[in-house]
């Protein structure tokens, strides 16, 4: 989980898959087993923190530790470039999209719920030298964006 000022690793239960377990009206993640990493002078460095709650709106982004294989029902997709810019840190990447949707629709598509994916994606935090990394796939917060640049 990424936020303005760490990067933390935790535990949280998925009810269902993340997608409805993220974008549920529950306003707080539950979490267990939370470390963090700081990412600016002055944050606190976290390490097996029994339990902790987080507000759903001031995370910027989760990740999962193994991405989730797509539901039976999904439909062919397509990708294309994306980079999300928030105020702390941008996502480059990919967004998914189904093959049959038009276009001009997918930027709809991405901010109808509060996270949305990206996928091949490396993140990079604003004004912290040395802070990148990659990863398969992250979950984007929509209410942290300052912008989405969709290729």
């Amino acid at each position: 989980m990424l936020t303005a000022y760490q990067r933390f690793t935790a535990e949280i239960q998925v009810r269902v898959r993340m997608r409805e377990t993220i974008n549920d009206a529950e306003p707080f993640f539950h979490m267990r087993n939370i470390s963090a990493e700081p990412l600016l002078p002055g944050a606190v460095p976290l390490n097996g923190v029994p339990e902790g709650l987080f507000n759903k709106a001031l995370v910027g982004g989760i990740r999962t530790v193994e991405v989730e294989p797509p539901p039976p029902d999904q439909m062919e997709v397509t990708r294309r470039y994306a980079m999300f810019q928030a105020g702390s840190f941008m996502v480059t990447g990919a967004a998914e999209f189904p093959k049959a949707l038009e276009p001009k629709m997918h930027g709809e598509m991405l901010l109808k719920n509060r996270f949305f994916p990206l996928v091949d994606v490396t993140v990079t935090v604003i004004g912290v030298v040395g802070k990148t990394w990659t990863q398969p796939m992250i979950w984007v917060n929509r209410d942290q964006m300052l912008a989405l640049y969709l290729g």
